[in-house]
């Protein structure tokens, strides 16, 4: 292939996965939609039970990255062999992990149910079922990513947005369902993304005889994994936890216009995610001590982007009220409205430092800068501590103060991952 080729096939491919990724989310973001056929407390409920599914997806978080790395790399058959061997051997780890999640929960039922006002565990057991393809999916996706099969890596993408936004539509708008029906819409999005990404990497890791042939380091998997995982994990900890901790301390009626709310300063944090991740593979092959201009373009787009989005919502919370007086149709959720769109300034501008801080992160861990993750996980925890002390007080906590606690603590995240890019990311020492 001739180098115009070669460019020609790298647009052609980025452009694809830039589109599929874009409609991928815009479904994901569309469900939120039905959330008008649904009560405000099973509302609230649903929204609380996907930011748990994220927080149940942290152990997987950095499997994408190695599996995508280590199928590029596995030209020879020994090597083929060992990919086999380790893609089982991570599904059965995801396999066990779930199994210990979904124990606990079980154990802890009670008090789970109680705490998240849940009055039929149905839509808890439905939450759990989620949790094994949330934590396979990465290492399917992985395998494509690797084996450059863009079509079905953005195909399963799509796949998940449109069976979801398809399955939750039927059940919650056509069938009357409620939390439950919502996360069952879930489920099947998501298991339809997996068979799919399952099924168009299966040459890799089905043969028996590949795997029987391989071998997995069990200590170099766990070097590589955890540290990608606890600093991809501190992100998405601070992006998920509010909404558990305000389905626990507001009354169930206010959890559903504070997750809506949330939910669209939870979208500047995903759409801005793709920069993030472009300026990944190009940082990885970087050398060290090299000053990148990509982290700085980077860093740049996503606050551009998020500077303006923070004055799109701000500027239509204050038109929104004269728009809702004009359009009739708009009246009979005129009293919702109201009550959600105050929240949004609030929500978005709290979120942005958390879009900028997860460019240096992604920048940290190109590089294998992992001295920086302790510190990162440190801030996530101390966050963690501070809602749950929020929660346990026994005082009525109002919507702005949680999140302004999210906003203080994304802010210093913020700091922390800045300051951490700038003193290891282009410093030549390893890890």
């Amino acid at each position: 292939m001739s180098e115009a080729d070669s460019k020609r096939a790298f647009y052609r491919q980025g452009s694809w996965l830039v589109i599929a990724t874009f409609i991928s989310g815009l479904l994901m973001f569309a469900v939120h939609i039905f959330g008008g056929w649904m009560s405000r407390g099973e509302y609230g409920l649903f929204v609380t039970l996907l930011q748990i599914l994220n927080l149940m997806m942290i152990p997987a978080l950095g499997l994408q990255t190695v599996f995508a790395q280590q199928t590029a790399a596995a030209i020879e058959p020994q090597q083929q062999h060992d990919l086999a061997k380790s893609t089982r051997k991570m599904l059965l780890i995801c396999l066990y992990i779930w199994m210990a999640i979904a124990v606990i929960v079980l154990l802890n039922q009670g008090a789970i149910l109680e705490s998240l006002k849940i009055e039929r565990p149905t839509a808890l057991y439905v939450t759990l079922l989620l949790g094994l393809p949330q934590l396979w999916l990465p290492v399917l996706l992985g395998i494509l990513q690797g084996r450059q099969n863009f079509v079905w890596l953005g195909g399963a993408a799509i796949a998940n947005g449109a069976g979801r936004f398809a399955a939750v539509g039927i059940i919650v708008a056509l069938l009357g369902g409620q939390a439950a029906g919502a996360t069952t819409g879930v489920l099947i999005g998501l298991t339809t993304a997996c068979l799919l990404a399952g099924w168009h990497g299966r040459q890799t890791w089905l043969s028996q005889a590949r795997a029987d042939q391989g071998s997995f380091d069990t200590k170099a998997w766990l070097g590589r994994i955890v540290p990608l995982t606890l600093g991809l994990g501190a992100g998405q900890f601070m992006l998920s936890a509010d909404m558990i901790a305000a389905r626990a301390i507001l009354p169930e009626v206010d959890s559903g216009p504070y997750g809506a709310a949330g939910m669209i300063g939870r979208g500047l944090v995903v759409f801005t995610g793709p920069l993030a991740a472009v300026m990944f593979p190009k940082l990885v092959r970087e050398a060290a001590g090299t000053k990148s201009r990509v982290l700085f373009q980077a860093f740049l787009g996503t606050a551009v982007l998020g500077v303006l989005a923070g004055v799109g919502c701000t500027l239509a919370t204050w038109l929104l009220p004269d728009i809702v007086d004009r359009f009739p149709a708009l009246a009979a959720k005129k009293k919702i409205l109201t009550e959600i769109t105050p929240m949004i300034p609030y929500f978005v501008w709290s979120m942005l430092p958390l879009a900028l801080a997860n460019v240096f992160v992604a920048a940290l861990l190109a590089k294998e800068r992992y001295r920086a993750v302790p510190w990162l996980v440190g801030i996530a925890l101390i966050y963690g501590l501070t809602l749950a002390w929020l929660a346990n007080t026994g005082e009525t906590q109002s919507q702005q103060t949680i999140i302004l606690t999210l906003g203080g603590f994304n802010l210093a995240f913020l700091g922390a991952a800045a300051a951490l890019a700038r003193r290891y990311a282009l410093s030549p020492e390893s890890r």
